[in-house]
């Protein structure tokens, strides 16, 4: 809890976008023919999560804003749900993103002047039997930047893939999916060996921060493991 209440001490403030998790699980691979998708953000045991974590106040840019009940949506995408015991939580307001694992609250992503958290999907990069979690976010005041990174289970911490503030196209928006379909298989450990990133147009629906829509506007590459850490490899390469 130490944890958590630090990050949201110093970290947190208003974002001006925002959206919630989209499940890309079933997007398709070449990227052009990919449907228009929509958010699945509910309340399932967001008053257990909010028992945890109590209702805090914000502060900073964010002061008068509550991490509170009425906010908080559940984000996990089915992929997450189905082969772990890990939920994800979003904050319409603020798109603070956190995570529940093992009872205990985790930050696995930046929020502040993005959409913070966008999607996940499990993967055992580092094979050590526990599923990962490989996370496509954007933050970024005044700069607009999306993140692909993997949040090790085990270690508790997030190693950056991707960053778009280092390209000529900082402002993109992306969002990671299988590159097969193996989640349709009845083994949890039948997975792929990469994934790739898709740029995509994200639309928030309704005024409602938790609510949003996005499609596919192409691959930009892929995440592989190399030497044991996990690598972006794009598309020209």
């Amino acid at each position: 809890m130490k944890r958590l209440f630090c990050l949201l001490l110093t970290g947190i403030v208003l974002i001006s976008l925002a959206a919630c998790q989209t499940n890309a699980d079933n997007s398709d691979k070449s990227g052009s023919n990919v449907d228009n998708m929509t958010t699945s953000c509910t309340k399932d045991s967001v008053d257990e999560f909010m028992s945890i974590i109590g209702e805090v106040e914000l502060g900073g840019l964010s002061a008068g804003m509550k991490l509170d009940e009425e906010h908080c949506y559940n984000v996990t995408p089915l992929s997450v749900a189905t082969q772990t015991d890990i939920k994800i939580f979003k904050f319409s307001d603020s798109c603070v993103s956190l995570a529940l694992i093992d009872g205990e609250v985790y930050s696995i992503c930046e929020s502040f002047g993005g959409y913070g958290f966008v999607n996940a999907v499990p993967w055992d990069y580092d094979e050590d039997g526990n599923l990962d979690l490989l996370v496509a976010s954007s933050w970024g005041s005044g700069l607009h930047r999306s993140i692909i990174s993997v949040f090790n289970t085990t270690t508790k911490e997030s190693i950056v893939v991707y960053d778009t503030s280092t390209t000529d196209n900082p402002s993109v928006d992306l969002f990671v999916a299988a590159a097969s379909p193996s989640f349709s298989s009845k083994d949890p450990q039948d997975l792929p060996v990469y994934y790739e990133v898709y740029s995509a147009n994200i639309e928030v629906n309704d005024n409602n921060l938790a609510d949003l829509s996005y499609t596919a506007t192409g691959v930009i590459g892929s995440v592989v493991v190399e030497n044991g850490t996990p690598v972006f490899k794009p598309m020209d390469d």
